[in-house]
């Protein structure tokens, strides 16, 4: 074939307006080789006239210049990458019909097996390319464009008008329909994913010394966790299907997709399943506003806000729906509550109120009813995080998202004992476990942390007994010479990759363990430094992949780890995202203004956790927090400015801060974010 140019054009990324590939027309194939490596081309040319390619050197520059929705295969040269899968998911959104290949090296292999199971490849090929794998691959890749285009069409529906001079259809019908396809298209690879998922092989775990030195689960835990998160987006799907979106409440696919995210914040499908639900209600606010069925538009525009707050669509139908707002009355209240938008839902009565369009007696009841059903929103939502992490055995890490922290968060929220005593009995039974099994394994500072928050969980005391009585036997006994050691652990699993999953067997959780057990150890600095520029380096990866939430939790955890000027760097960097995506003007961070915490309206109180360290050693101290609260109240960027006594109550004090709202900060009429202050104060009384 002949060499084709190495650079996308903006012409060559549309393909030829033929409809559907068909299989029986064996004509060219679509595709985009994503590399900035042009010596790759010379192994690709084996494909003959299969294919027509195109380079773009990253996928950045294939977002930006593809067409969306068009029929492809992908060629993504992998080598090298940190999150492969946030860079899958944003190819796959930019297209459905898009079918990726791997490029990457061949002793990279395995850490492509779960996205080959998952079909969010169709096949990994190792460099050098060999000609018969690269014809393989795109044989195979051909096949499933052609079946997902057979099922979804081939994206150029929503053009004007065909090559055939037909005129375009109602842009609403199309939503509609393509939504509906699509939706079928899910339950289809659903059930293909289950079938493969169910047939694969165990995968080996390790050398029989890694296994028997690291930290244990709950057997069976993991497995049926993922199991779960796989029904609920297996029934979400078929939610989707069966057209129930948004009821019946708990068997709804908004319900059911939400769900799996409690059980896994980071799963792929139930955000993808949720953005795409967020689509076909958009169809439906329009439909529905056209028909002037109002309360159904209104309902749909608020479920599809709480979804995906940032959408640029919610403004156009903001201001069309202000021109109603007298034949609306309070519906639009009512659709923010039941959409559980509570936040908007107040916004909306505060509007109100200003515009004197509801009585006074009738705003006092709205916002009751707002104070009301948030409180019982909070309550449900705290328990079935206590119950997702009591299945997914994350008893006490990570502090801010365990089984623990939701726990003490339900008390002090004011839920009745009796309402939590199910969870909380089944907190003990397996804090139980998980103390006997640290005192075996010898982690001894993860059994005094159990310990202690069993004693905070009421647990008979003589329950505990025996596994104080073991704990203080087993510390009286020296560690045999060939136990393996927490710097050896640490350096194994950083050579692996697992630099701070899983939680309790990653380098960076050996790391805190010998700087807890051994601070003077001689290899100790070298391997923190290690760890921490490793976390630094995914830091700054997540932050370009627009993962705020991951970043600040890696940059906090390295930060424990000792200072880093680029880590303070990338807190910088981490702080202007936050901005910008909280509403500040992007760029303003070096010109926040300074207020006294005195100055502003708490609506979220500081509550503390008192740290375990210094609770078992009767310490008590304060420590001085900074942070930006941002134009909605949030607070973002807290970290520790002054202590005593130092390396106690840093980590406990920040974490408490950033879950503290505030009354956005008003300055000439505007709300704009601020920088402030507060010194936090651990006194054991108040534990008491």
């Amino acid at each position: 074939m002949s060499t084709p140019a190495s650079k996308l054009d903006p012409a060559a990324a549309h393909p030829p307006e033929t409809g559907a590939l068909s299989p029986a027309k064996r004509q060219k194939l679509p595709a985009f080789l994503v590399t900035s490596d042009d010596a790759l081309w010379t192994q690709i040319g084996a494909a003959g006239d299969q294919w027509n390619p195109r380079q773009v050197d990253s996928v950045d520059d294939l977002i930006a210049t593809a067409e969306a929705g068009q029929a492809a295969v992908v060629l993504w040269d992998a080598r090298d990458q940190a999150a492969a899968g946030a860079v899958l998911s944003r190819i796959q959104l930019h297209s459905d019909r898009y079918v990726i290949v791997a490029l990457d090296t061949a002793d990279n292999s395995a850490a492509w097996e779960t996205p080959l199971a998952q079909r969010q490849i169709a096949a990994c090929l190792p460099l050098p390319i060999a000609a018969d794998d690269l014809i393989a691959a795109l044989e195979r890749a051909r096949e499933e464009i052609n079946a997902r285009v057979a099922l979804m069409g081939d994206g150029s529906g929503a053009k004007g008008e065909h090559a055939t001079g037909q005129p375009a259809r109602d842009p609403r019908m199309v939503i509609a329909k393509s939504a509906a396809v699509f939706a079928g298209a899910l339950g289809i690879c659903a059930a293909a994913f289950m079938l493969f998922r169910h047939n694969d092989s165990a995968v080996p775990v390790g050398p029989k010394s890694v296994e028997a030195s690291a930290p244990q689960r709950a057997p069976g835990a993991p497995a049926a966790s993922d199991e779960k998160v796989d029904l609920l987006i297996e029934q979400a799907q078929q939610a989707m299907l069966d057209r129930h979106y948004l009821d019946p409440a708990e068997g709804s696919a908004l319900a059911l997709y939400r769900s799996a995210l409690v059980l896994d914040p980071s799963s792929g499908e139930a955000s993808q399943g949720l953005r795409r639900l967020a689509e076909i209600l958009f169809a439906k606010v329009q439909s529905a506003l056209d028909e002037r069925k109002f309360d159904v538009a209104l309902q749909a525009l608020e479920t599809a806000r709480s979804i995906d707050p940032g959408d640029s669509r919610l403004a156009a139908f903001d201001e069309r729906i202000a021109t109603l707002r007298s034949e609306l009355g309070p519906a639009q209240i009512q659709a923010a509550l039941n959409a559980q938008n509570f936040d908007r839902a107040t916004q909306l009565i505060d509007e109100a109120a200003r515009a004197k369009v509801l009585t006074g007696v009738k705003l006092s009841q709205l916002r009751d009813e707002v104070r009301r059903r948030h409180e019982q929103f909070d309550n449900g939502r705290l328990v079935a995080l206590i119950g997702a992490r009591l299945q997914q055995d994350r008893l006490l890490d990570p502090h801010n998202d365990s089984a623990a922290f939701y726990l003490d968060e339900a008390r002090q929220t004011g839920i009745s004992s009796a309402a939590l005593q199910a969870q909380n009995q089944e907190f003990i039974k397996r804090s139980m476990q998980a103390a006997r099994s640290a005192i075996d394994q010898r982690r001894y500072g993860d059994a005094d942390r159990y310990l202690s928050e069993l004693r905070n969980c009421g647990a008979a005391a003589q329950a505990l007994a025996p596994l104080q009585h073991d704990l203080a036997a087993a510390r009286s006994v020296p560690a045999k010479p060939d136990q393996p050691q927490y710097l050896d652990l640490a350096r194994s699993r950083l050579a692996q990759g697992n630099v701070t999953e899983p939680e309790n067997d990653s380098a960076f959780y050996y790391v805190s363990q010998l700087r807890s057990v051994d601070p003077q150890n001689a290899g100790l600095p070298q391997m923190s430094g290690a760890v921490q520029q490793k976390m630094i380096e995914r830091s700054r990866t997540a932050l370009a992949a627009g993962d705020l939430a991951k970043t600040e939790t890696l940059l906090r955890q390295a930060k424990t780890l000792g200072d880093s000027a680029d880590a303070d760097a990338l807190n910088g960097e981490l702080l202007e995202a936050k901005l910008k995506a909280a509403g500040g003007a992007p760029g303003s961070a070096g010109s926040v203004p300074e207020v006294g915490e005195n100055a502003l309206t708490r609506l979220k109180p500081l509550k503390l956790s008192y740290p375990m360290r210094a609770l078992t050693q009767s310490i008590e101290g304060w420590v001085e927090i900074g942070y930006t609260v941002t134009p909605k109240g949030k607070v973002v960027d807290a970290k520790a400015l002054h202590s005593d006594p130092v390396g106690y109550f840093e980590a406990a004090g920040t974490d408490a801060v950033s879950h503290i709202v505030y009354k956005p900060f008003i300055k000439d009429g505007v709300p704009v974010a601020v920088t402030t202050k507060i010194r936090v104060t651990f006194r054991l009384d108040a534990k008491k």
